[in-house]
């Protein structure tokens, strides 16, 4: 299911926020193509610190390992959400740079 820019602000810190916005159109139309394989990698990268916050959450939940105490599961898994439809609209504009 998309998520609207609106949800989008309800989850996402001020950082997280800044780093999703320009990945938005039109905003990712404008990018010259050196800056969208940067937005890229640092999608990539954020995304993959909440995937290893989404697997510690759920590891404590089963009680296979400690609580860290970080954001819940759902949240954590929200954000991820976010940042891999954020990514994927990404991708798609790098396909066409190549195309």
């Amino acid at each position: 299911m998309a998520m609207t820019r609106a949800a989008e602000t309800r989850v996402l810190s001020e950082a997280q926020r800044a780093l999703v916005a320009p990945s938005h159109y039109p905003e990712l139309a404008a990018l010259p193509p050196d800056e969208v394989v940067l937005l890229a990698t640092r999608l990539r990268e954020e995304h993959d610190r909440l995937r290893g916050t989404v697997r510690d959450a759920r590891r404590a939940k089963r009680g296979k390992a400690e609580a860290q105490g970080g954001p819940n599961e759902e949240h954590a898994a929200m954000k991820k959400q976010i940042l891999a439809a954020a990514l994927k609209r990404v991708a798609r504009r790098m396909e066409i740079n190549r195309g």
